[in-house]
Parts: C-alpha cells; structure tokens; sequence
C-alpha cells in the first residue's frame, strides 16, 4: 500500500485560509459601521445647524416684534441663510406666527405665540 505525503499543509493552508476569512469579514463589518457612524454624525450636525437657524430666525422676529410692534410676511436673511415667516393670526397684541427653514434637506419648523406689552411673552413654541 501506498501512502500520499503531499497532505501534510492541508490542515495548515485551511486554518490559514479561515483565519483570513473571518479578518477581511471583521475588517469589512467594522468599515462599514465607521461609515455609518460618520453619516449619523453628519446627519446630526446638519439638523443641529438647521434648528439653530431657525431659532436665530425667530428670536430675530422676536426683537422686531419688541422694537416695532410688528411682523412682516417673507423671508428673514442672516449671514448666507435663509428663513421664511409666516403670521397665522394677529389679533391686537397676539401674535401667532411661523418661522421656517431648510438647509441642505434639513428642514425645521417653529409654530410661535407671542403677546407684545412692555415687553413680548411667549405663550406657545412648538416645533413642528
């Protein structure tokens, strides 16, 4: 009987093979949630940057409201942003308004009642 020496790195060539397997496979699964953890990180500061210009927005509308006693339909521009206002209702003092905004397919809304006196008190602020 006749015996085959050529297995000897069989066991070797196939625990090599496996090993390599499972590092491109941990290697490729934690690529990939790196990737989605810069895209989260992303997506959240993009939404923070958009609820920050819309605040801004609506304290601006807010200080002419206190100055002027009054608030204008249109668009508000800071520094290279754009916000949109709209009033919903305006009846003597009360003031019930809207103030948006979109950045980047970010978009945030803030639905504000307000009553100017000596000074202007918010009654309502919800975002939507």
């Amino acid at each position: 009987m006749k015996k085959i020496k050529n297995q000897k790195g069989y066991i070797a060539l196939s625990s090599v093979l496996i090993v390599s397997a499972l590092v491109i496979l941990i290697g490729v699964s934690t690529s990939l949630l790196s990737v989605n953890d810069l895209l989260s990180s992303f997506s959240n500061k993009k939404s923070n940057e958009v609820v920050d210009l819309t605040e801004s927005c609506v304290e601006d509308v807010l200080l002419k409201l206190n100055e002027e006693n009054v608030i204008n339909n249109g668009t508000i521009n800071l520094p290279g942003q754009v916000c949109n206002v709209t009033i919903n209702s305006h009846t003597g003092n009360d003031w019930d308004f809207t103030v948006d905004a979109n950045k980047e397919s970010f978009y945030q809304s803030v639905r504000v009642s307000a009553t100017r006196g000596s000074t202007v008190t918010i009654s309502s602020w919800l975002d939507n």
